[in-house]
């Protein structure tokens, strides 16, 4: 029985390793807080941003989406997993931008940030 534990461990540590470390071309995730960020896309050319809520999330406020150029916000809402807002690119990036989505609640007339995922656009 040890022996599978050790090689489901193993397999385990593999996956995490190739899931996330480092920089990534279009097309990497990345989830900070409550916020997830997914990037659709091949090297520099960026298909689309989406901003996404972790598992059973929810707030009320907007998503920003910025960097490489890009700087648009949503519309101001209720938010709750799995809702979902997508801004269409269609276009290269710049190498290295740093393209972040931050998830901003809106309370008592003010903005509290409740997570800011990003991920680096490499060729």
């Amino acid at each position: 029985m040890k022996s599978v534990r050790v090689v489901l461990t193993v397999a385990a540590v593999v996956a995490a390793t190739l899931a996330g470390a480092g920089p990534a071309q279009a097309g990497a995730r990345s989830c900070h807080v409550l916020v997830c960020e997914e990037i659709e896309g091949t090297g520099l050319q960026v298909e689309w941003v989406e901003a996404q809520l972790t598992w059973n999330s929810r707030f009320f406020g907007h998503f920003q989406i910025s960097g490489g150029g890009l700087n648009v916000n949503s519309g101001t809402q209720s938010w709750g997993f799995p809702d979902h807002w997508r801004v269409t690119v269609g276009h290269n990036l710049p190498d290295q931008a740093l393209v972040c989505v931050a998830g901003w609640e809106h309370i008592n007339g003010g903005y509290r940030q409740r997570g800011n995922a990003c991920n680096k656009i490499h060729a």
